[in-house]
C-alpha cells in the first residue's frame, strides 16, 4: 500500500515538474535573447511599425526581447537614451537633435514617420463651421489668447503650435501653451472646457470629433502641404551603443521593415495587430470602430516607406524644426544600417 502511494506521489511530482517546465518555456523569454528598451514620445501612435512588430512577434523572431514604453514626451524619451535607460528612442527629430547641439554623440539611424502627424483641434464651439477660418493665418489668429495643450512644449507639438501662431503674425506669448503629457488628460481638459485647443496625434482628434466635443482646426496635409512629407519622428541611439551593438540594431530594423511591409500589403492584419497592442497598453480600453478607422488612416499615411534619410530631406526638416547648422547631416545621421536593410535605396 505504501509502495503504491509512493509510486502515485512520484508520478504526480513528475507531472507537476513537467507542467512547471512547460509553463516556464511558454512564459519565459527565449534564452539568450537580446534585451532592448525602446522609449517612445507618445505611445503607439508615434511608433506604428514598432507596435505591429512587437504584437506579431517580429522582434522575438530576430532574437530580441523588447519593451516599448511611453516616456511622456519627446524630451523625456531622449533623456532615457542619453542616460542609457533605453537603447533606442522613437522621438521627434527636433528633440533628438538637442543633445547633439550640446556635444552629445547621438545618431539618427532611421526615419519612422515621414510626415507631421499632429493636428490642431479645438473645442467644437470655438468657431462656427459655416464661417470657419480658411487660411492658416486665419486659423492662427483664432488661437490668440487661447489655451493650447501640447505633449512637449520644446518638441514638435510645441513647434507646430508656434508655427501656426506665427502664420498669423503672433508670438507664442500671445497664447498660452501648456505642457500636458497624458493624452487622456488633454482630452478630459478639452471636453471640460479648461483648455481651448490640443496639438495631438491619432487617436486624439478622432476621439474628440466622434464624441462631439472637438473640431479640426489645422490639418497639416491640407493647411501646410509643404511639410506634409517632412521627416518628423526618427530612430535615435547613442553612438557608442551603435558602435558596439550594430548587429542587434540591424535585427531591430529588419523587424521594423517586416512590419512596414505588412502595413502596405496586409493592412487589415496590421491594423488588428496595432489595436491589439494599443488595447493592452490602455489596460483593456477599446476604441470605437469609427475612431479606429480614422486614426488608422492617419498613422498609416505618415509611416515612412523607408528609414533612409537623404541630405535633402534632412535639410527640409532642419529648416522647419529650426535645427541649428552645427547639427549637420554628417554629424547626426548614420544611414549605414538602414542601407543594409534597404540595399536598393
Amino acid at each position: 500500500m505504501k509502495s503504491s502511494f509512493r509510486t502515485s506521489m512520484a508520478r504526480a511530482s513528475t507531472t507537476f515538474v513537467r507542467l512547471g517546465l512547460a509553463c516556464a518555456l511558454v512564459s519565459a523569454p527565449a534564452r539568450g535573447a537580446e534585451r532592448l528598451q525602446i522609449a517612445t514620445s507618445a505611445g503607439g501612435s508615434s511608433a506604428i511599425a514598432a507596435a505591429v512588430a512587437k504584437q506579431l512577434g517580429y522582434f522575438e523572431a530576430e532574437g530580441l526581447e523588447t519593451t516599448l514604453f511611453d516616456s511622456g514626451g519627446g524630451n523625456n524619451a531622449v533623456s532615457t537614451v542619453v542616460n542609457g535607460e533605453a537603447q533606442i528612442g522613437i522621438v521627434g527629430i527636433r528633440n533628438a537633435s538637442k543633445p547633439v547641439e550640446k556635444g552629445m554623440d547621438l545618431k539618427l539611424i532611421g526615419v519612422d514617420t515621414n510626415a507631421l502627424t499632429q493636428y490642431i483641434f479645438v473645442r467644437s464651439n470655438l468657431f462656427d463651421p459655416a464661417n470657419a477660418p480658411r487660411t492658416l493665418a486665419e486659423k492662427g489668429a483664432l488661437l490668440r489668447g487661447k489655451k493650447i495643450a501640447v505633449n512637449d512644449i520644446g518638441g514638435s507639438s510645441g513647434e507646430f503650435a508656434r508655427y501656426t501662431l506665427a502664420a498669423a503674425g503672433l508670438g507664442e506669448r500671445e497664447a498660452t501653451i501648456l505642457n500636458i503629457n497624458s493624452a487622456a488628460a488633454r482630452l478630459t481638459a478639452l471636453k471640460a472646457g479648461r483648455i481651448d485647443a490640443i496639438v495631438g496625434s491619432a487617436p486624439e482628434p478622432e476621439t474628440a470629433i466622434t464624441e462631439g466635443y472637438g473640431r479640426i482646426l489645422v490639418d497639416p496635409v491640407k493647411d501646410v502641404p509643404e511639410i506634409s512629407d517632412i521627416a518628423s519622428t526618427v530612430q535615435l541611439v547613442r553612438a557608442d551603443y551603435l558602435a558596439t551593438h550594430a548587429t542587434i540594431l540591424h535585427r531591430y530594423l529588419v523587424a521594423l521593415d517586416k512590419a512596414r511591409q505588412l502595413v502596405r500589403t496586409e493592412p487589415e492584419k496590421a491594423k488588428a495587430a496595432y489595436y491589439d497592442y494599443m488595447r493592452v497598453e490602455a489596460n483593456g480600453v477599446e476604441l470605437a470602430p469609427v475612431v479606429k478607422d480614422l486614426a488608422w488612416a492617419s498613422v498609416v499615411s505618415a509611416t515612412a516607406p523607408s528609414p533612409i534619410l537623404s541630405v535633402g530631406e534632412y535639410e527640409r526638416a532642419q529648416q522647419f524644426f529650426k535645427i541649428p547648422g552645427t547639427v549637420s547631416y554628417e554629424k547626426f545621421v548614420d544611414n549605414a544600417l538602414a542601407r543594409s536593410v534597404f540595399p536598393a535605396e
